[in-house]
């Protein structure tokens, strides 16, 4: 079994929700943290993501 200290944060985020007790709080402070990196890394290269779409449709 993997341990807990080891395992992905979106993993991990499925204890908060169990077939007894929810912590909603807990959850979508984790989410928060799980989305922020995706959106700065996103902001950082979204001029060369578009640039490469764009030139890859044109002939």
């Amino acid at each position: 079994m993997i341990d807990d200290d080891r395992k992905p944060l979106t993993v991990g985020m499925r204890a908060y929700v169990t077939g007894y007790e929810q912590h909603w709080d807990q959850l979508f402070a984790a989410s928060v943290i799980a989305v922020v990196p995706v959106v700065i890394l996103f902001a950082i290269i979204e001029k060369h993501l578009v640039g490469g779409l764009t030139a890859g449709s044109v002939k």
